[in-house]
């Protein structure tokens, strides 16, 4: 079934609203009266998403008889970041402001933004509403943001918005990086879906976050995926349709992981790759990348490392022959190594901890995987798109496509993967390669090959 947005509401519990359309901002009255109890409503946005729709947001709210007891708006430079240093402020702020607590904060804005009023709200304990300016991310209707907190990025559990308006020519006008941005989120469902399948065969042996497919969750974000992608190609363009339609599925993704209250179904290798760039502060030019070009890089990085792995049709990649699996401690001492000078260092080692298995469970696990191989090979590579295709695609809708363009050399970008295992128990296909000993040979032939990642 290729679920529509009304449909995915339904499977809903936190976001009983979402309006789509040209002029979404005149339903904000009803929006808010409809969801909320409250006495008054603040306004939170930046100097450009206040001039591109906080202004008419807040001129229709008044003009309804709403009262709007604060605002506050963040400047435009230096580009907001995702630290939870600002939900702090905000936690200070509110309070300040006459109806606390019977107030309702309106994010007006793109992932960032409403990312920090999300987990505001829920410390909190106050409903939300939102006001997206851009589709540029998955992150308006998950229940969980996005965060940077004590150095460590990582999904914080909170409520999704009760209710969104979505004017679609206000999100077709956003700068382009921004809804290709979003296109690069959204490709990188693709690995989120191999990476599931490969899961949902290591659960069978309990591996640490090897989660099962749940069939609603994976059809609302795999089933049309490939097709809407090849139909919102223009959206840094500012077609309208394509932006709507990008944006539509974006949300429906995000409806998903609300379902399942887990990022499964929208997340897998290529946002273990973004996560590690995000902690370092990647930039350009003093710019900081935006979360679906490092996502971008991160789906061909993940796609050159499927591809590798099933390469062959009869059986998985040779161990390499000096592989030798380390004791949980030698592994402690690997991690520590590898992130001495992070400040999510001691954070890190806990993931890592988690999701170590013994000798018995990794060995049983590869054994199931080798005798499983062709089925297995079979669904991982018919969810694909080949590399070149997913460069062609990526490079057509304005994303970068070479680490060069998001400010890392190519040697960098593939040695990321040993960090990006290392961050997150969350079983994927790193985690299976590194159990049965071939990673490192897979992460030579990419570096030897002449088609990735170029």
């Amino acid at each position: 079934m290729n679920y529509k947005l009304e449909d995915c509401l339904k499977y809903a519990d936190e976001t009983r609203d979402l309006i789509l359309k040209e002029n979404a901002l005149i339903e904000i009255p009803n929006l808010l009266k409809n969801n909320y109890d409250f006495d008054s409503v603040c306004i939170i946005a930046d100097e450009n998403t206040y001039r591109v729709a906080g202004e008419k947001a807040e001129n229709i709210i008044l003009s309804a008889g709403i009262n709007i007891s604060g605002k506050h708006i963040f400047p435009a430079e230096p580009r907001l970041n995702a630290e939870y240093e600002h939900i702090r402020f905000l936690k200070k702020w509110l309070p300040s402001l006459p109806s606390y607590p019977r107030i309702v904060p309106v994010a007006v804005g793109a992932g960032t933004l409403n990312d920090l009023v999300k987990r505001t709200s829920m410390e909190l304990e106050l409903g939300y509403f939102c006001v997206p300016t851009a589709s540029s991310v998955d992150g308006f209707t998950p229940n969980g943001a996005s965060l940077l907190m004590d150095g460590f990025k990582q999904t914080l559990p909170c409520p999704a918005p009760r209710a969104l308006a979505v004017d679609t020519d206000i999100i077709a006008k956003a700068p382009a990086y921004l809804n290709s941005s979003g296109f690069g989120d959204l490709a990188s469902k693709i690995i989120a879906g191999t990476d599931w399948i490969i899961a949902d065969m290591a659960s069978s042996l309990e591996a640490p976050e090897a989660h099962k497919i749940l069939p609603i969750a994976w059809d609302m974000v795999q089933n049309g995926l490939i097709d809407v992608l090849q139909r919102s190609i223009d959206a840094h363009k500012g077609d309208k349709n394509a932006v709507s339609l990008l944006f539509e599925k974006l949300a429906i993704t995000g409806l998903a992981m609300q379902y399942m209250k887990n990022s499964r179904p929208v997340s897998g290798t290529e946002h273990l790759f973004s996560h590690v760039w995000e902690m370092e502060g990647l930039k350009v030019n003093g710019v900081p990348v935006t979360h679906g070009h490092k996502v971008g890089i991160g789906t061909l990085s993940a796609t050159a490392f499927t591809e590798i792995f099933f390469k062959d049709p009869n059986a998985p990649p040779l161990p390499s022959p000096s592989f030798k699996r380390p004791s949980l401690e030698e592994r402690r001492a690997e991690v520590s190594a590898a992130f001495k000078d992070s400040r999510a260092h001691d954070k890190i080692i806990i993931e890592a901890e988690a999701k170590y298995m013994d000798n018995k469970k990794a060995e049983a696990i590869t054994e199931l995987f080798k005798d499983s191989w062709k089925e297995i090979r079979t669904k991982v590579l018919e969810r694909m798109i080949p590399y070149s295709e997913l460069k062609a695609m990526l490079q057509k809708a304005g994303c970068p496509v070479v680490p060069e363009e998001i400010g890392i050399k190519r040697d960098y970008a593939i040695a990321t993967a040993r960090r990006a295992q290392m961050i997150r128990c969350k079983y994927c296909i790193l985690d299976l390669s590194w159990d049965m000993g071939n990673f490192a040979p897979i992460l030579a032939e990419i570096e030897n090959s002449s088609q990735y990642l170029y």
